[in-house]
């Protein structure tokens, strides 16, 4: 019979590390978060990562989408002071 490994206990300060994990996206879109990441300086990965925490820390809004829209209707890029925000400078 095989050893059960013990559920281990929780930690009290956990290091919040960068990770990189996969999404499912059309290639077009795909190619616009690429080029909008090589016109602000950075890299597909910390740009989609930027926007993911954005999103989330936004309360993850639906940005007025409901089922069944087409890209077409998606409103153009902001240019919100948000918008161009680098993320802890201030």
């Amino acid at each position: 019979m095989s050893q059960i490994n013990p559920i281990p206990p929780r930690q009290k300060n956990v290091e919040d590390k960068d990770r990189r994990f996969y999404v499912c996206t059309p290639s077009s879109v795909y190619l616009k978060l690429q080029q909008e990441a090589i016109t602000r300086g950075t890299d597909l990965w910390t740009l989609g990562g930027a926007v993911l925490h954005a999103w989330l820390s936004a309360g993850c809004p639906d940005f007025g989408f409901t089922a069944g829209q087409s890209e077409s209707s998606v409103p153009p890029s902001s240019s919100s002071p948000l918008a161009d925000d680098q993320g802890g400078e201030a």
